[in-house]
């Protein structure tokens, strides 16, 4: 299997800008409220010191523990013989944590998920993918509707040209049944592999763009200065 870094690149930067536009907010808030009963200088240090905590926060803390710590952890799991036969299909383990690859003429991606409980142990499992395109004379929507169900695999969602699935067996998943069975399905249905890049060129960008769109409206600037902009965005409706 294809080895990947343990720190992505790029991260570092995210957290630095993050911890620091987070450190600026709330020693500006300390700063101010610290103003009413203390003189400028006494202030002023404060809200330093409230900036340098939060920025260390994020980079000593954050970083440190996600990007190093339990993203290698994540990576170790992900060699293990769990995952051995998308190792021996050749598939391409990626430093985002997925593995893509091409599977009896269909591309496949498995993204390991885990999910976080209020109580208990966080729930790990595997979403299964594969891209396709179809010729027919119902609009697309209408086509992947009649596609969606359940079958032997599992509950199998099609939309906008991917196919997805948890497998049944999720805590010990037999990945070439699932894939296999998987494929099967997409050839019983008529429908024609796609490329993940044809896919991110036809379909992919145009969903960014809509994401985009719907994450602007529920983002508002809370401070613009020079190069550094602090927005805060609200949370997606359930």
């Amino acid at each position: 299997m294809n080895t990947i870094p343990i720190i992505r690149k790029g991260s570092f930067k995210d957290y630095r800008n993050s911890g620091l536009g987070n450190g600026i907010l709330v020693g500006l808030v300390v700063f101010g409220l610290s103003l009413i009963f203390n003189p400028f200088s006494t202030a002023l240090m404060y809200g330093l010191l409230s900036l340098s905590g939060i920025f260390l926060l994020f980079i000593g803390v954050g970083f440190t523990s996600e990007e190093y710590f339990i993203r290698k952890k994540k990576i170790q799991k992900l060699y293990s013989a769990r995952y051995a036969f998308l190792d021996e299909q050749h598939f391409t383990l990626y430093p985002d944590l997925y593995f893509e690859g091409e599977y009896r003429g269909f591309w496949i991606r498995v993204i390991p998920v885990t999910k976080y409980r209020e109580r208990g142990k966080p729930v790990e499992y595997d979403i299964i993918e594969a891209f396709y395109d179809f010729e027919s004379e119902l609009p697309d929507t209408e086509r992947e509707k009649q596609l969606c169900g359940n079958y032997y695999l599992g509950n199998i969602q099609f939309a906008n040209h991917c196919a997805g699935f948890i497998p049944k067996d999720w805590q010990n998943p037999d990945f070439r049944e699932n894939i296999d069975g998987l494929v099967s399905i997409l050839r019983r249905g008529n429908l024609k592999p796609l490329s993940p890049k044809d896919w991110l060129d036809i379909h992919g960008r145009r969903l960014e763009e809509a994401r985009d769109l719907d994450v602007k409206s529920r983002t508002k600037q809370i401070l613009k200065f020079g190069k550094l902009d602090i927005r805060y965005t609200r949370p997606e409706k359930n």
